[in-house]
C-alpha cells in the first residue's frame, strides 16, 4: 500500500488525490499505513527554505519530499505547472537541502530556449548517419563519468514542447546511463 501510494501520488493532480486514496482504501480494506517520514530531512528542507528566503509552508515541504521519493524510483521527472507555482523553487530547495546535508549534489541548470533544438540535442549527420553530440548529450556524458557522492541533476528550466521531450526521455542516453534528469516547465 505504501509503495503504491508513494509511486502514484506524486504523478496525479491534487484534485484526484482523494479519489486515488479511496481506491487504495478499497484495495486494502481495514489497513491504514501512515506515510513514512524522515524528520531530519524535513528539518533540512525547512532550513533550505530559510536559506532561500521562502515562506514556510507544510505543503511545499511535502512536495519536496514527494520529489525525492519520485527521484528514488525514476530517472527522469517532469515538474509541470503554470508560471509562478514554485517549480523552480522546488528543485532549488531540494538541491539546497542536499547541500546542507553534505550530500555534495551536482547540478547543470540549462534554459532550453537559449539555444536551438539542434544545439541542445545534436543532429544526425546526413552523410555518415552518425549522431553529432551537442550541449545536452555532452553534459549527460560528463555527469555519467563523474564520481560524486551526491545526486547529479540536469535541470532544463523553461517552456517545453511535450512531444520533443517525450522522445528525449525515451533515448538511449538516459536509459543506459540512468542519470537523473529533472525538467521544470514554466
Amino acid at each position: 500500500m505504501r509503495a503504491l501510494r508513494k509511486l502514484t501520488t506524486q504523478k496525479i493532480v491534487t484534485e484526484d488525490t482523494t479519489l486515488f486514496m479511496g481506491l487504495v482504501g478499497d484495495l486494502f480494506l481495514a489497513l491504514d499505513v501512515p506515510r513514512t517520514r524522515e524528520l531530519e530531512f524535513e528539518n533540512q528542507i525547512r532550513q533550505a527554505m530559510v536559506d532561500l528566503k521562502l515562506q514556510h509552508k507544510n505543503n511545499f515541504i511535502l512536495k519536496v519530499v514527494k520529489l525525492v521519493e519520485l527521484l528514488e524510483v525514476k530517472h527522469s521527472v517532469f515538474i509541470i505547472g503554470v508560471a509562478g507555482t514554485g517549480k523552480t523553487e522546488l528543485w532549488k530547495t531540494l538541491y539546497r537541502a542536499h547541500a546542507n546535508l553534505k550530500f555534495k549534489p551536482y547540478l547543470n541548470d540549462i534554459e532550453p530556449n537559449a539555444v536551438t533544438d539542434d544545439e541542445l540535442f545534436g543532429v544526425i549527420n546526413p552523410t555518415t548517419k552518425g549522431c553529432v553530440d551537442k550541449l545536452f548529450s555532452c553534459l549527460i556524458r560528463e555527469q555519467s563519468q563523474m564520481s560524486v557522492d551526491g545526486s547529479k541533476l540536469m535541470i532544463l528550466d523553461g517552456d517545453i514542447d511535450p512531444i520533443m521531450w517525450i522522445e528525449l526521455l525515451n533515448t538511449a542516453v538516459i536509459d543506459e546511463n540512468k542519470e537523473r534528469i529533472t525538467f521544470s516547465h514554466s
